[in-house]
């Protein structure tokens, strides 16, 4: 399957859409006020939302790097050095996204609760949950995909035998 210039732009195009279209969206929010966009900030370190803005770029180069690869075939080498160059640069851009988040939680909690939630993550059990929680969600999908697989399987048998008692042969 031949890949040409407009639909390997199409997929570029799609990719930085949909990350732009988020950041949009959260940019729409209110202005918070300083004291609480400061305890929001910390909060959105504190909780580990931060970090998950650290496979960002990583994840667009690896969608960006085969879709350039075949727009200039043979220059493998200079489209790597490229991707990693502003991968850098553009991984520096967190920030912008953290304060867009920063600012929705601004606007949804006081500075009050924010300042508590912060507290909580930043010690004791709070602190060990947003350890393990990578290992939580992992061996949660994990879990949920086993339980949706067998509640698939048990779901076709039940149709399965319904329809064949109405005589309905599959």
């Amino acid at each position: 399957m031949s890949m040409n210039r407009t639909s390997v732009l199409g997929g570029v195009a799609a990719v930085v859409t949909a990350f732009a279209a988020g950041m949009v969206v959260a940019g729409e929010q209110k202005k918070a006020d300083s004291p609480a966009l400061t305890a929001a900030k910390e909060l959105v370190v504190a909780s580990g939302s931060a970090r998950a803005f650290d496979a960002v770029m990583p994840t667009m180069m690896a969608q960006f790097e085969p879709l350039f690869l075949k727009l200039a075939p043979g220059h493998e080498k200079e489209v790597k050095e490229v991707l990693s160059q502003l991968m850098t640069e553009f991984s520096a851009r967190k920030g912008e996204i953290l304060d867009v988040i920063a600012g929705i939680y601004a606007e949804k909690l006081t500075e009050v609760d924010l300042k508590e939630l912060a507290k909580f993550f930043s010690d004791g059990a709070g602190k060990r949950f947003i350890e393990k929680q990578p290992e939580i969600v992992k061996e949660s999908m994990l879990a949920g995909q086993k339980w949706g697989e067998s509640i698939g399987r048990e779901l076709e048998g039940k149709v399965r035998e319904e329809l064949k008692k109405r005589g309905i042969k599959i």
